[in-house]
């Protein structure tokens, strides 16, 4: 039975108040949906759409390396949570006025002082996600995490259905006239990031050792490499998690997809939203009891599956000659049912199990080297629509489902380093003996 710590039950509702809120925030500003189509809006580039997603990602983790080595001597990491979170979230209500103001009516400042919101919101959000999964790690016992991040995420998905139809009627024809009807989208998003700040400021922090000293940079990378080398299950993990992330080649352009190559109508973007949220609401039942009973490896696994589905569907409806718009909306759909699915799979498997491996002291420093090694995945976007500038959404969805289908192979081997992690950790007594 697993022992809980000190205010566990007080810990539990600040940590699913918090996920629930920044969940439905982000699905307001969505970058798979909403931010791309307010882009579009503004220019025809796909380059500039999918950068808009190098930028936010890029900046979000890259950093986190570098934090991770400010923190890692830091016993309190709660005062940085709040920091990252009260310097970037505030901005996407002054951009909502600027959009009232008429900032809309010059399209080039428009997207430069978006890119600048997303830049600071995701930089600073970054200090604090490093202390914010540390504190996780710290406060709830790795066996009631998945069920802890599996109820909170299906809570804001269910929450987040009733966010689509907003989404969907201020995007309506009968709804508010551009660009306001996307300033009233990011003061919500506003609103609910402020009430996922209030909800991290009441967590109490349990106290646990950390390294006296920080690395010194010179030594730091490393150091870096020395972990690498040494924790092969570790070394797996961002492995598949980079294959993994090639779904974002063709991430946001799935949408220009269906509203542009396939004809559906523009509300039909409040409808995905919804859509991609019963994803979300599908992967927590399932994916929260999978991960307390086989592991966040099995997540893994279970949701690289699903993942590669999408750029294969895409195929499918590039390929198929389907008799109506229901059926291209109901394959269009799918594509979104999976990225419901697999971001709910982020925490649940790949954050779970980095915090499964990490040892307390070094949480940081493994946080920070995941997400940071992610970040080589941030010129994916940009990428994806190079190719989409040159070639088609063929190869575009080709490429990306053959990168997935590998990952998902890779991904039973995950198995194997837990295994060797479960080994190391029975052997130590006996070693020490």
């Amino acid at each position: 039975m697993t022992t809980c710590p000190r205010h566990y039950r007080r810990n539990e509702f600040a940590f699913a108040g918090d996920i629930i809120a920044f969940s439905l925030a982000v699905t307001f500003a969505s970058m798979t949906t909403v931010l791309p189509d307010f882009v579009a809006r503004l220019t025809p580039s796909q380059v500039t759409i999918g950068l808009l997603s190098t930028v936010s990602q890029g900046v979000w983790l890259v950093p986190q390396l570098v934090f991770a080595n400010m923190l890692t001597n830091k016993r309190r990491k709660k005062p940085y949570v709040l920091l990252g979170g009260i310097i970037g979230r505030p901005l996407y209500l002054l951009y909502a006025i600027a959009l009232w103001l008429g900032l809309a009516q010059y399209p080039t400042l428009a997207l430069l002082l978006l890119f600048g919101v997303q830049f600071v919101f995701y930089g600073s959000d970054a200090l604090a996600a490093v202390a914010w999964l540390d504190m996780l790690g710290k406060a709830i016992p790795e066996k009631r995490r998945g069920r802890l991040i599996g109820h909170a995420q299906l809570l804001s998905g269910l929450l987040a259905i009733g966010a689509g139809s907003i989404i969907a009627a201020l995007l309506s024809a009968d709804g508010p006239a551009f660009p306001d009807n996307y300033a009233w989208i990011l003061v919500i998003a506003d609103a609910l990031l402020m009430l996922s700040w209030i909800a991290c400021s009441l967590i109490v922090e349990p106290d646990e050792p950390v390294q006296t000293q920080r690395t010194p940079w010179r030594d730091y990378a490393r150091d870096l490499i020395h972990t690498l080398r040494q924790d092969r299950a570790f070394a797996r993990l961002v492995v598949v998690r980079l294959l993994a992330g090639f779904d974002g080649l063709a991430l946001g352009f799935y949408i220009l997809f269906a509203t542009r190559e396939l004809g559906l109508p523009p509300a039909s973007v409040g409808l995905f939203t919804t859509v991609q949220m019963l994803g979300r609401i599908l992967a927590s039942l399932g994916l929260g009891r999978l991960s307390e009973r086989a592991g966040s490896y099995r997540v893994i696994q279970v949701t690289t599956a699903i993942t590669m589905t999408a750029p294969l569907a895409g195929l499918a409806l590039l390929l198929i000659d389907l008799p109506s718009s229901t059926a291209i909306t109901v394959g269009c759909g799918w594509i979104f049912v999976t990225i419901g699915v697999t971001s709910s799979a982020i925490m649940l498997g790949f954050f779970n199990a980095v915090l499964e491996l990490a040892p307390a002291e070094q949480r940081p420093t493994y946080i920070g080297l995941f997400n940071t090694l992610s970040g080589l995945l941030l010129l994916l976007p940009a990428f994806g629509g190079w190719i989409l500038r040159y070639t088609s959404y063929g190869v575009l969805f080709t490429l990306s489902a053959v990168v997935l289908v590998i990952a998902h192979g890779l991904s039973w081997r995950l198995s194997q380093g837990h295994v060797e992690a479960a080994q190391r950790e029975e052997s130590a007594p006996q070693t020490s003996a």
